[in-house]
């Protein structure tokens, strides 16, 4: 996993607040022989989408000024 410590604590302070819901991270960042790129989250959670999707981003980006994309699906439909 391609994530200094700056973008692990940024991470986790912008899901601390999610409830029932499971993350993975995926795409580039988990090969350690490649170099950029932003950082993919999934979520799993039955939350309105919208809502888990922007709080990590905005979150994110207030402690680390680097690209994230939040992908949020519900574990039951998954599309």
């Amino acid at each position: 996993m391609r994530l200094d410590a700056e973008q692990r604590l940024a991470l986790e302070l912008a899901l601390q607040e999610l409830e029932d819901c499971e993350v993975y991270l995926f795409s580039s960042r988990l090969d350690p022989c490649q170099i950029g790129g932003d950082i993919d989250i999934l979520i799993f959670s039955k939350a309105d989408p919208f809502q888990p999707s922007q709080q990590t981003s905005v979150r994110f980006f207030e402690k680390c000024e680097e690209k994230i994309d939040v992908t949020v699906m519900d574990p039951k439909k998954p599309t």
